[in-house]
């Protein structure tokens, strides 16, 4: 129960940060007052910054992932 209760809080901890990455991003780059093009355009590169950044979050998600699982099986 208490290695369910570590990988939720791992996930959740993901989404976290990987909903931040995005919000930051369309915050940032996104405005109400656009236009269609201007808010294709804005996608565009939204999706060129964004997507490097969910690439490096996952990494060291996983590496953080892999941490835990390590020490939780030294101690079995």
């Amino acid at each position: 129960m208490k290695t369910a209760l570590i990988y939720i809080a791992l996930s959740i901890l993901s989404f976290i940060v990987n909903f931040g990455i995005y919000n930051y991003s369309f915050i940032t780059q996104a405005t109400p007052f656009m236009t269609e093009e201007h808010r294709v355009d804005s996608g565009l590169i939204m999706l060129k910054t964004t997507l490097p950044a969910y690439i490096i979050s996952s990494i060291i998600l996983s590496y953080i992932f892999y941490l835990v699982a390590t020490k939780l099986r030294a101690k079995k």
